[in-house]
């Protein structure tokens, strides 16, 4: 092989290494690079988030705000991590995001030939939704099960001889224009869009074990701008949605009642909020104010009763939609919560109490080389998405039928890093709250 070939495949092989993923949120922009050790696990190697602007609800409503803030988080990566970014997978949320269980199946052409990865293909494709009006698009086929000549529950079909393969799957489907949109400001920042990873299956990638996702679980991510509830169980992902609800409502509750601008409730919410009331004093916290009066004084305990009210809601609202996917109660597993929401003092009592259930806290993992400042349950979509594009990199895909086809060129900037520890000690650390 030529020298020039050589070198050259050298670098197509050291960029396949390198993965990188975007969270465009509704708080924050989250971008994460890693590159694939030997043992091929991959290691964080740069990590850029700024505050988000021109999203609303887990939706890009202004794309010229957006591209700048995703622009912005992309340099921090890439300054840290001293490399080009090698293209995104972006992660995807809002109530526009439909999950639906669809079946098919297919018929070998000879009698009892073993199934091949050609039968699995012709089953995925028969089972595309072929009757979506424009303004929808596919983003994901789960499978879920397969059945071969009537025999239920098989996992992976391949090499067992069978007449007929039957497949059913979960199809994810969004709304073009906000696919658009967000493929359009993430490209508009001069990165490739390689993937877009709907919350639901990102997040459930860096806080659940195998364990849970056997017996059967409900991930409640409360996010910024929205709630997604995901029912896993056999191993994956069953069921989801997305409520157009999360930490943002919490702060627009607290700066209504209180009459305070948003800035100062979302401090007030950080610093003494708590969801059971019942367990805070009458000290009284002194709250700035719109109008002729500078503060007022307000007890924490009323402040703790207006998150109380959105959390129980949020709460019952994910109990209601479990129970419409066909769950009549809380499955084995319990709840596993996350996303910045999760982290208000309280949020897991009150969710034991509500649902009588095993509740615990869904911290991020999976990923080497994380900081402490990213082990915080706010930042498990963006590690989520990471992990998924890792995993699913090598399989084919569409990621944008009918929408936003991205062909702008990689970052090209490259910088010295003093590493990533000391980077984020510096910088990154103080954003783990938003």
């Amino acid at each position: 092989m030529p020298v020039r070939e050589r070198e050259e495949r050298g670098l197509d092989m050291a960029r396949d290494s390198l993965h990188a993923a975007i969270d465009l949120g509704t708080s924050k922009v989250t971008t994460l690079m890693a590159r694939l050790g030997r043992d091929g696990v991959p290691e964080l190697i740069g990590v850029g988030i700024s505050p988000s602007q021109g999203v609303r609800k887990g939706v890009v409503v202004n794309i010229q705000e957006a591209q700048e803030s995703v622009r912005e988080s992309v340099d921090e990566a890439i300054r840290s991590s001293g490399v080009s970014s090698p293209g995104a997978h972006v992660g995807i949320t809002g109530d526009h995001l439909r999950m639906s269980v669809r079946r098919a199946s297919v018929r070998s052409p000879y009698y009892n030939a073993p199934i091949t990865s050609d039968a699995i293909d012709r089953s995925i494709q028969a089972i595309k939704p072929s009757d979506l009006p424009p303004e929808q698009q596919l983003l994901h086929i789960v499978p879920l099960s397969y059945a071969v000549d009537g025999l239920k529950g098989v996992r992976n079909p391949i090499g067992m001889h069978a007449l007929r393969l039957d497949l059913e799957a979960l199809c994810v489907v969004g709304g073009s224009a906000p696919v658009q949109n967000l493929s359009r400001a993430v490209a508009g920042s001069k990165v490739v869009v390689r993937s877009l990873v709907a919350s639901s299956l990102a997040v459930g990638e860096s806080v659940l074990t195998r364990d849970e996702k056997e017996m059967g679980v409900v991930l409640l991510e409360i996010g910024g701008g929205a709630t997604t509830v995901s029912v896993f169980q056999q191993g994956r992902l069953c069921n989801a949605v997305v409520l157009p609800v999360g930490g943002y409502q919490f702060t627009t509750d607290l700066s209504v009642a209180l009459n305070s601008p948003f800035d100062i409730a979302e401090e007030v919410k950080l610093r003494f909020g708590h969801v059971i009331p019942e367990e805070i004093g009458g000290e009284q916290v002194e709250v700035e104010a719109f109008g002729d009066r500078r503060t007022v004084k307000v007890e924490r305990r009323e402040v703790c009763r207006y998150l109380h009210d959105r959390a129980e809601e949020i709460l019952r609202l994910a109990a209601l939609k479990v129970s419409e996917f066909g769950f009549p109660a809380m499955l084995p597993a319990g709840i596993v919560l996350t996303g910045g929401g999760a982290s208000l003092p309280g949020m897991e009592k009150l969710a034991r109490r509500i649902f009588n259930k095993p509740i615990r806290l869904g911290l991020p993992g999976g990923l080497e080389g994380l900081p402490d400042g990213l082990e915080d349950p706010a930042y498990a979509a963006s590690v989520g998405t990471l992990l998924w594009g890792v995993q699913n990199s090598e399989m084919p895909k569409e990621p944008l039928k009918r929408g936003y086809q991205s062909n702008g060129v990689t970052n090209g900037h490259h910088a010295g890093s003093g590493g990533l520890m000391g980077w984020f000690k510096g910088r990154g650390a103080r954003h783990a709250l938003r």
